[in-house]
């Protein structure tokens, strides 16, 4: 099959918008929002796990436990080149993977009944969670401002 100057134009063409198009992906705006889409989900699903604020039990914890298992599995997958969004996702990152472990403290000690273990673990899942309003706060202005 022979190609005309017509068919290897389009085909140019064809290569140049889809290279235009990944480059745009993966640039800092898209990066941003498959960042924040993440973060968006993980308080949605911790609002709507813990009911809104209803007593503490060992069901809702574990709920806790698999919504910052997933949110950390999500964020690491989001891929970024920014090394101020890298910074951002490894904050993230490690705030989801905390909250991860100190529920799963959580949970046990809620099964044991060890009432000075469980407000420890709220006491240290407060604290880890302390920075993200801060967090999410400097990333949505970085991702408000233009590139350079």
């Amino acid at each position: 099959m022979k190609f005309g100057i017509r068919q290897v134009g389009v085909v140019c063409g064809a290569i140049v918008i889809s290279l235009t198009i990944s480059s745009c992906k993966t640039g800092k705006v898209a990066q941003c929002a498959d960042m924040i889409q993440v973060i968006n989900q993980t308080v949605i699903d911790t609002k709507t796990n813990t009911n809104s604020g209803t007593t503490l039990n060992v069901g809702i914890v574990e709920k806790l436990v698999t919504v910052f298992d997933k949110a950390a599995k999500d964020m690491n997958s989001v891929n970024v080149s920014d090394e101020k969004l890298k910074t951002y996702k490894s904050q993230f990152l490690s705030m989801y993977q905390g909250g991860m472990e100190i529920n799963k403290q959580l949970v046990v000690s809620l099964q044991e009944r060890k009432s000075t273990k469980v407000h420890e673990g709220l006491r240290k899942s407060n604290n880890i969670f302390s920075p993200e309003r801060d967090l999410a706060t400097g990333l949505t202005q970085y991702c408000k401002a233009p590139e350079k």
